[in-house]
């Protein structure tokens, strides 16, 4: 795992699922880069802690499940404010949650 081959497999997962970075001071190339580099070094510090390629893999899935609740959360409070509130329901109907 290298942070270019993480990079190039964000580039494929966002060309699917876009992220909008709207008037973020930070861009899509950077902020790929930045969380390549970051999963990259946690796995490499892991490695050196000596736990295996499996337990490694657990830990980063775990990583990656928590930050996608966490996008959830902060995806359902945006649909939940006042200007989003019809979106919101939109959603909701739209996954069956109502």
């Amino acid at each position: 795992m290298t942070p270019q081959s993480v990079e190039s497999l964000i580039a494929e997962i966002e060309a699917e699922d876009r992220i909008d970075f709207g008037d973020l001071a930070i861009g899509e190339d950077e902020a790929r880069s930045l969380m390549a580099r970051h999963f990259c070094d946690i796995d490499r510090q892991l490695a050196e802690h000596g736990m295996s390629t499996e337990a490694r893999l657990e830990v980063m899935a775990a990583i990656a499940a928590h930050t996608m609740v966490e996008n959830l959360v902060l995806h359902l409070g945006r649909l939940r404010s006042a200007a989003g509130k019809q979106d919101f329901h939109a959603w909701m109907r739209r996954h069956g949650m109502v």
